[in-house]
């Protein structure tokens, strides 16, 4: 009668080669879930600094008022005048 182990070394093996495969396929996945993580996390920063640079930026254009620039390009001088400042004898009242 021949004896037969539950546990040869061909089974072993096999089963070995199987457990190195699935952690080499588990740490693939892993990987590629943490790499798309961190893409994510980069174009959601990307995205929040686009975001309050745009806020900044039209936030500075709101109180330094936006300046279109003026058909004459001539530096006009203000003058006190008896109704108060006027610019080349401008007497108009603007209010």
């Amino acid at each position: 009668m021949t004896h037969t182990g539950a546990l040869n070394s061909q089974g072993l093996m096999t089963a070995l080669r199987a457990v190195a495969a699935a952690l080499l396929a588990g740490a693939v996945i892993a990987l590629a879930v943490i790499l798309a993580a961190f893409v994510t996390m980069a174009a959601l920063i990307v995205a929040a600094v686009s975001l309050a640079g745009a806020g900044a930026w039209w936030l500075y254009a709101k109180v330094r008022g936006r300046t279109r620039p003026r058909k004459d390009p001539r530096i006009l001088e203000a003058h006190r005048g008896p109704h108060g400042w006027t610019v080349d004898g401008d007497t108009t009242d603007r209010r």
